[in-house]
C-alpha cells in the first residue's frame, strides 16, 4: 500500500513505486522542465527580496509549482476541467508578498493587488480572476473561502504538500484523491533533494527544486 514505508532499502523501494505509479499515470502527459521556466519567481518580485531564500520563498513557490501540475494533470487524466494557467500563476505568486514567515494571514490579498499591478501583461485575460481569488484564499481556511472551486482545492493540497519542510504536514487536510492516495508520499523526497540539491551542490532556489523533480522521475529534463 502507498506509504507503507519501512527502514532503508524499503523507504526507496516505494517512492519508486509510487514515481513510477505517477508516470505510468501521466504517460505522455507528464511534465518537462521547460514548462516551469515560464513561470519562475524573480526575486523582485518578493516584498521582502530578502525572504526570496526563506521558507516560503523561491524554492517553496517551485514545490507548489511541481505539486498542483502533477495533481492538476492526473485530476485532469479522470476528466476534471481546471484552469492550469491560473494554477501555475498562483503556484508562482502566493508568498511573494508576505511581511514576515510567521503569522500573516493578509498576505494571500496583497499577492493578488500585486498581481493585478505588475503581472496583467502576463496573464491570461481569462485566467485572471482565478489566480487573484486563489492568492486571496489560500490562506484561510476552507470553510472561509466563498466556495471551494476545483482549482482552490488542487492549489491548497499542493501549498499543503510542501508542509514537510517545515514539519507541519498533515494528510488529514487534503482534499483530493491523489494528493491523499499517491502524491503526499513524494513531498519529503522533493523537498529532501531540493534542500541537497541548493545547500549541498550549489544551484539556486528555483533551479534545485527542478533538478530534483527530474532526478525523481517526476518531469522530464526537456
Amino acid at each position: 500500500m502507498p506509504g507503507e514505508f519501512q527502514e532503508g532499502q524499503g523507504i526507496v523501494s516505494s517512492i519508486q513505486e509510487e514515481v513510477a505509479e505517477v508516470r505510468r499515470s501521466l504517460g505522455d502527459d507528464l511534465p518537462a522542465r521547460a514548462l516551469f521556466e515560464r513561470y519562475r519567481p524573480e526575486r523582485g518580485w518578493f516584498l521582502r527580496p530578502d525572504s526570496a531564500e526563506d521558507i516560503h520563498g523561491i524554492d517553496h513557490e517551485a514545490r507548489v509549482l511541481i505539486w498542483q501540475e502533477l495533481l492538476a494533470r492526473l485530476l485532469i487524466k479522470d476528466g476534471a476541467a481546471l484552469d492550469q494557467e491560473a494554477l501555475r500563476w498562483a503556484a508562482a505568486t502566493h508568498d511573494t508578498q508576505r511581511v514576515s514567515d510567521g503569522i500573516d494571514f493578509p498576505h494571500g490579498q496583497r499577492a493578488a493587488a500585486w498581481v493585478e499591478r505588475h503581472l496583467l501583461h502576463r496573464i491570461p485575460v481569462g485566467s485572471l480572476d482565478t489566480v487573484l481569488y486563489l492568492n486571496t484564499w489560500h490562506v484561510p481556511l476552507d470553510d472561509q473561502a466563498p466556495e471551494m472551486t476545483p482549482e482552490l482545492a488542487v492549489f491548497k493540497d499542493a501549498d499543503a504538500l510542501d508542509r514537510v519542510r517545515i514539519d507541519d504536514f498533515n494528510a488529514r487536510y487534503l482534499r483530493c484523491r491523489y494528493s491523499h492516495t499517491l502524491l503526499q508520499y513524494l513531498a519529503q523526497e522533493l523537498f529532501d533533494r531540493s534542500e541537497a540539491k541548493r545547500w549541498g551542490e550549489g544551484y539556486a532556489a528555483f533551479d534545485c527544486v527542478c533538478v530534483a523533480a527530474v532526478e525523481m522521475g517526476l518531469i522530464h529534463p526537456d
